[in-house]
């Protein structure tokens, strides 16, 4: 029997990914891939048209969010959510906001690159071509994407050198307790994304998932191409000291370098038990809650 492939973590072209969701989902199919949860940052946009395409192509399209967080002095927690109705009212308002509050920020960084691009002598990025691409949205990545477009950097990591993160602006972000109760309200649960990425100290870390599973949130996400074999095994122990499932995904983004569509790390596919262990976490808490 062949073996399922799944992948729990992706991005469109409705926050920072490059490809749309019906491309994405092709991509998907194309790499056997069965099961895709779309991730994308703080909208569930793409999920009609992902939806359409994964009937037509064979693929299985869940529910799934990445929401950005604050709390204390970590101002860019993104905490996963999975399994919610896409069509929760309250939950749909909040996400206008956030969209709201990403556009502004997207304008305010892009007339930060404007001006220190006129300071060099160089023309100006062209604000309304940079909104189109963004598709309602607008990122840092889309930003870079314009800068190489117009000559003025080689990759994505030099434009964020030279220019986004000299130009960056604070993100707006939720308190972890609201994004895991808006979460649960729509009927879903929260993850912790790539946890390795806001420490490399375990026992500040593990105060910190310590944290969050008492707000209500019931996993980490374990496997993801930014964290080490040692991280990998530190959040293994740490999610069964905490009775934590364990999650993964490519963190795909669309580009033909960086993470991989339906891997971890190059040849390695995410494991197809993490989707099931996720889908008995929910399944008992929606059963304690009826």
């Amino acid at each position: 029997m062949p073996t399922l492939r799944i992948d729990l973590h992706v991005h469109t072209c409705y926050s920072d990914g490059s490809d749309t969701p019906w491309q994405l989902v092709v991509k998907a199919a194309q790499l056997d891939i069965q099961r895709l949860a779309i991730t994308d940052h703080d909208t569930v946009a793409a999920l009609p048209e992902a939806c359409q395409a994964g009937l037509v192509h064979g693929v299985e399209v869940l529910s799934g969010i990445e929401l950005s967080v604050r709390y204390a002095r970590y101002h860019d927690v993104h905490m996963l959510g999975y399994f919610f109705d896409p069509q929760h009212e309250p939950l749909l308002r909040r996400l206008h906001q956030m969209q709201e509050q990403r556009v502004q920020r997207g304008m305010e960084i892009l007339a930060r690159v404007n001006a220190r691009l006129i300071r060099r002598g160089l023309a100006p990025l062209d604000s309304e071509a940079v909104r189109q691409r963004a598709r309602g949205t607008l990122t840092r990545p889309h930003l870079a994407e314009a800068l190489m477009e117009q000559g003025y950097v080689r990759h994505i990591e030099e434009a964020f050198r030279d220019f986004l993160i000299p130009c960056d602006v604070p993100k707006a972000g939720l308190h972890p307790e609201e994004a895991m109760a808006f979460m649960a309200q729509a009927g879903g649960v929260c993850v912790l994304a790539h946890p390795g990425v806001l420490s490399t100290a375990p026992q500040e870390l593990e105060q910190l998932i310590a944290t969050f599973k008492a707000m209500g949130m019931v996993g980490v996400e374990a496997y993801h191409h930014s964290h080490e074999p040692g991280c990998v095994e530190f959040l293994l122990q740490c999610a069964r000291r905490h009775g934590l499932v364990v999650t993964g995904g490519s963190d795909y983004h669309g580009r033909a370098y960086g993470a991989q569509l339906g891997e971890i790390t190059p040849g390695e596919s995410i494991p197809a038990h993490l989707l099931a262990d996720l889908q008995h976490v929910q399944a008992a808490l929606r059963q304690e809650s009826a």
